[in-house]
């Protein structure tokens, strides 16, 4: 991981700060994490919902772990999975207009 170490100062106005900050917040980012970003022209995307999305997605990932841990324990025989494939059906769709609406 690389060393941050050398400090820059800026000069502004308040309502520019004002308006930093605003951006800031609008992108869930650090201060320093937005302005390198920026200086640095790389995309700052910010995506309604991912969070929510991405919270199922793990849910679904420890339901199959569990359901492989109880398998190669040998206390699983059979398995309906049918909820759990309608639920990964719906999130990898969210995942893909999510990532349509980015692109």
């Amino acid at each position: 991981m690389r060393k941050r170490n050398v400090t820059i100062t800026i000069r502004c106005t308040e309502e520019e700060r004002n308006h930093i900050y605003q951006k800031v917040k609008q992108h869930n980012l650090k201060l320093n994490d937005f302005i390198l970003r920026s200086a640095m022209d790389k995309k700052i995307i910010n995506i309604d919902g991912l969070s929510e999305v991405m919270r199922e997605q793990k849910a679904i990932g420890r339901n199959l772990n569990q359901i492989a841990m109880l398998a190669h324990e040998g206390r699983l025989k059979a398995v309906q999975l049918d909820k759990l494939i309608e639920q990964h059906n719906r999130t990898t769709t969210a995942l893909c207009e999510i990532v349509k609406a980015v692109n």
